[in-house]
């Protein structure tokens, strides 16, 4: 949307006569009469800021230098926290990349690019947002390394996911600013090729009404540098048969073409004086703007694109004859101020910026002579020149000019125009203020003036009028004046007070503003159909589904604003890029939503539209399948496993698709692989989650040994890829996963506890294999190793898991005391992660020592801690519930009560039986569970459900030695292992058996297991 004069009707025919047009617009030419000098305003490359002034003393090469250096610093002070910031330090690892290829982009090509003041000053600002993002995240970052207590790294944890957002949105504009300064320094060199497009033969003669059709162009050197500008040094020869693109041609012509006016411009300002005229019939007007959309269909596109020809041709063609009969400054004012915004709506930025200085420039002179007259059309002038200022990144630049431009209209006589353009400004300032990084409060306070303005010129009680009587719209533009037009510049302006107000934390006050804006917005948007205005809608929708309106807007209502935005930008033909993101916010947001109304069968149907968009996406894909990522994790924590899993493989299908080899891309392959293998995992579809798991062990394994980085990644995949071989019931492919990882030198690289994690699940693979002696000797091992290291221990997962298994080693080598303290010391490190406190363990510890009313108290408390979990549908976490059952059952069947053990057992060896398919290592359970319902069942005086049990178990092993025999064998060793339990001794003694099918002297395998090595004896502290 942008702010202009009331302009002359422009005719299109005017166009299909281009060339034969130009000696009658000759006499149409603007000229300065002699008399009055042109105080000509300082360029872009007059106004360079201090920092690029600095940086041109200095070699490109050694900036270049500096700015990859500090990119690695960036990118590993959050390599070391990509849990809670995944997104942030796969973005810093992204710009670093981007850094390294400028610098080789400059090895190649550094003869080219070392004299050009814009490469330079590219890589100043770079450095400079980067340096500043790097001093704002590192208090963050060194907070967590920091050897705070317990309680203070807990609130560090809490304080970084709250702000990982906010560093995640600033992380990815840098990159964005990186890709930027790399098109820079690309296109100054292929350019070379893509300039040389030869004679332009009838390109102008071919532009029609509706088509344009470019034949082929011969290449030509000295055409090209006439028409460039460029010295042979940059240029190189287009190949034979290279086409360019229509939208390169055109606007290197208009590039041409506006360059010829600025050097048309700088010649007359520098040879003579000219006399400025007395003021026309359109300045003596009252001062009125307008407010004008181009309509974004290639018909609109095209009429722009020839409008703007045809204005540059008219005023080069009148400077050209400056002398015939006079040239009026205030014409040439007005146009160049039109034309300034027409190439800013086509997104020229850098010529529009440099005919609106002219503008300025020109009204400047005018002004001196009639102030009063030309003031108001010169502080029009400073806003759009302010604009074009923002548009290319020179922040700075526009608040000097939109401040020169606000002390202007101060002077001004108060007019309802003037006062309407002072809001409008002070609006678009407080944009600018957040541009150059002023805090967020200064903003504010510019939005609160500017609708406290508009709100005194009574906007807020306008009617709407709509398109005058009569007036359809214009084929190609739309055009808001009057009232309507400051109705629409008071919902800009409300909707950047809702922006500020939103970032300063003061949330009610937001929302007011935001939602009076909506109204205001859908009000226009019945009159007016305009993408700007419906995307506004679409995006006052978004916001209002934010999580801190939550308390106010109910879910429900939530969602209907987002299926609101989905709506709107669906409709929306052929989006531009930054409204294809907000189509993808808008999807993502209603998924969100439906995850968090419990309904995700709702977001699954979502799902898939948001996927097709990411996959075609040509620029941020990764950032939106971090998004993406992030729902899915949405879906698992609300325990939506399966869900999670048909997600995420969504996204696994979307990336291999990208054949990008880099490593940061093939680490975030293996963490959407690992991410994907979890979500399998809870979901029990166990087999996809160890190919995908096996998949990631491949990667990460082929890229360690190229790159010793990766080592961390590795490990972490040899862990979850060992768990899965045990849950599949493969533990010698565990234990030589494990070993590989083991015989790895990692303790120079810092992996402690992922190597615990390690030694603790090929521990438990030998107990699986009945192998105590080597089982025992790796978790000695691995305690020795715990002792070690520096990390606090008591809040690593890894290490609690290694006591649990260091627990049941114990256990199975009759060391009931050392069993029981090593379990009680890791249920707080359980506990304060919220994991399975491992309570069953605590109890048949309890009762094989004899101390059977703490051992009932703690099998109660756990079936009591874990009860919820009944009603998931997940059976990976029921399987706890499940575990919980089990060790109650014995207790009470211990204690007699027959009827209750009877109920859970049943239970139990239900559930086992209708999901230990999908899990081998659950066969074991369910033999043991078999086992204890029969002598269950006998102990009562239920014999014939006893030896049905005995049946079943009998069966079970057979299948299992026909189909698995591995399998079978770890069956056989676990009702070994409890057979010789002192809980279990117990049960059989107070419970004495006579029936044949139950007699223990009959042992299941008959295999005994001896102990050879030591073992542990060190308890842990």
């Amino acid at each position: 949307m942008e702010s202009k004069g009331r302009r002359c009707t422009r005719s299109l025919k005017a166009l299909q006569h281009l060339i034969h047009q130009c000696t009658a617009l000759a006499g149409m030419i603007y000229c300065w009469v002699p008399g009055r000098t042109i105080t000509k305003f300082p360029t872009d490359h007059d106004m360079a800021d201090p920092l690029s002034i600095t940086l041109a003393a200095i070699t490109l090469g050694t900036a270049l230098k500096d700015l990859t250096e500090l990119a690695l610093k960036l990118h590993e002070s959050f390599k070391k926290h990509a849990h809670n910031m995944r997104a942030a330090a796969s973005l810093t690892e992204d710009i670093l990349e981007i850094v390294q290829d400028i610098e080789k982009f400059y090895t190649a090509r550094g003869d080219v690019l070392d004299n050009m003041p814009d490469v330079r000053d590219a890589v100043a600002r770079l450095s400079k947002d980067m340096q500043s993002l790097y001093d704002q995240c590192l208090p963050i970052l060194q907070l967590a390394n920091s050897s705070e207590r317990r309680l203070r790294r807990t609130l560090f944890k809490i304080e970084q996911w709250r702000s990982r957002k906010e560093v995640e949105s600033n992380i990815r504009n840098l990159r964005e600013q990186a890709n930027k300064c790399y098109r820079r320094f690309t296109r100054h060199t292929q350019l070379g090729t893509a300039v040389a497009i030869g004679e332009l033969k009838g390109a102008v003669s071919e532009v029609s009404a509706t088509t344009r059709q470019l034949s082929t162009l011969q290449v030509s050197d000295e055409n090209v540098l006439a028409f460039m500008g460029s010295t042979r040094t940059i240029l190189s020869t287009l190949p034979p048969g290279v086409m360019l693109a229509e939208d390169l041609v055109f606007k290197l012509y208009l590039r041409g073409h506006v360059g010829k006016i600025d050097d048309i411009l700088k010649n007359l300002a520098s040879k003579q004086s000219y006399a400025v005229e007395e003021p026309d019939d359109y300045h003596t007007r009252p001062f009125a703007t307008q407010s004008t959309f181009l309509f974004r269909t290639s018909e609109a596109i095209e009429y722009a694109r020839g409008n703007a020809v045809t204005e540059l041709i008219r005023v080069q063609q009148g400077l050209l004859n400056i002398g015939a009969g006079g040239n009026p400054i205030q014409a040439g004012a007005l146009a160049l101020d039109n034309l300034s915004v027409d190439l800013r709506q086509l997104e020229m930025y850098s010529e529009s910026l440099i005919l609106s200085t002219w503008s300025v420039d020109l009204y400047k002179t005018l002004s001196k002579a009639h102030r009063d007259v030309y003031a108001p059309y010169l502080a029009l002038a400073f806003f759009n020149h302010a604009l074009s200022f923002y548009n290319t990144d020179d922040f700075a630049q526009a608040m000097a000019i939109a401040t020169e431009c606000l002390s202007l209209l101060k002077t001004c006589a108060p007019t309802f125009a003037t006062e309407v353009l002072t809001a409008d400004v002070l609006s678009q300032f407080a944009h600018f203020r957040q541009a150059i990084g002023e805090h967020s409060s200064a903003s504010l306070q510019d939005a609160e003036d500017s609708v406290a303005m508009f709100e005194r010129l009574g906007a807020d009680q306008m009617a709407l009028i709509g398109p005058q009587q009569g007036e359809n719209y214009a084929t190609f533009a739309l055009h808001i004046t009057g009232g309507d037009r400051v109705v629409y510049r008071y919902a800009n302006a409300l909707d950047a007070q809702r922006a500020y107000l939103h970032d300063g934390g003061r949330y009610q006050n937001a929302l007011n503003a935001g939602e009076k804006a909506l109204r205001l917005y859908r009000a226009l948007g019945q009159h007016y159909k305009h993408i700007d205005i419906q995307s506004q809608v679409a995006n006052l929708c978004h916001f209002l589904c934010d999580d801190v309106f939550r308390d106010v807007i109910p879910l429900s209502s939530a969602l209907k604003y987002a299926q609101e935005a989905v709506q709107i930008w669906e409709d929306v033909q052929g989006p531009i890029a930054i409204e294809e993101e907000r189509i993808l916010d808008s999807l993502a947001m209603q998924i969100k939503i439906l995850v968090e109304i419990g309904r995700p069968s709702g977001a699954l149907t979502v799902f898939p539209k948001l996927s097709r968009r990411v996959r075609t996406m040509a620029t941020n894909q990764r950032m939106y399948i971090h998004k993406m990522q992030d729902l899915v994790s949405s879906l698992f924590s609300k325990e939506h496993y399966a869900e999670a899993a048909t997600a995420s493989r969504t996204i696994v299908e979307i990336y291999r698709q990208s054949p990008d080899s880099l490593p940061s891309s093939q680490r975030f392959l293996v963490d959407i692989l690992l991410d994907h293998g979890k979500h399998c995992a809870f979901a029990n579809y166990l087999s996809e989650a160890l190919i995908y798991g096996q998949e990631a062990l491949a990667i990460a394994g082929q890229q360690r040994l190229q790159d010793a980085a990766f080592i961390d990644q590795y490990l972490f995949c040899v862990s979850r890829a060992g768990y899965l071989s045990l849950e599949a019931g493969y533990p010698e492919q565990a234990i030589n996963l494990c070993q590989v990882a083991l015989d790895i030198d990692s303790s120079l690289f810092g992996y402690e506890k992922t190597i615990l994690g390690i030694i603790a699940t090929k521990a438990l693979a030998y107990l699986r294999l009945g192998q105590l002696s080597s089982a025992a000797a790796t978790i000695t091992k691995g305690y020795d190793f715990s002792k070690s290291i520096t990390l606090n221990l008591q809040e690593e997962g890894y290490y609690g898991r290694l006591l649990h298994v260091l627990a049941l080693v114990y256990r199975c080598a009759g060391q009931q005391d050392d069993a029981l303290t090593t379990i009680k010391v890791a249920m707080p490190i359980f506990e304060f992660l919220n994991w399975d406190p491992q309570l069953y363990v605590l109890s048949h510890v309890q009762a094989d020592m004899g101390h059977d009313p703490e051992a009932l108290r703690t099998a109660e408390e756990y079936v009591q801690s874990t009860e919820h979990l009944a009603s998931l549908t997940s059976p990976y976490i029921k399987h706890i519930y499940t575990t919980s059952q089990y060790s109650l059952c014995l207790r009470l069947c211990f204690n007699g009560d027959f009827t209750r053990a009877r109920q859970l057992i049943l239970a139990v060896r239900s559930f086992l039986e209708w999901h230990a398919h999908s899990r081998n290592a659950w066969f074991i359970d369910l033999a043991r569970a078999l086992r204890a319902e029969g002598i269950l069942e006998c102990a009562s005086g239920r014999h014939a459900d006893g030896a049905a049990a005995r049946t079943r178990l009998n069966e079970l092993q057979q299948r299992l030695r026909a189909t698995h025999p591995d399998l079978a064998d770890q069956v056989d060793v676990d009702l070994n292992y409890e057979q010789n339990y002192p809980a279990w001794k117990r049960i059989l003694k107070k419970h004495l058996l006579t029936c044949s099918h139950w007699i223990e002297e009959d042992a299941i395998t008959g295999q005994e297991y001896t102990i050879t090595h030591p073992h542990p004896t060190t308890q842990t502290e």
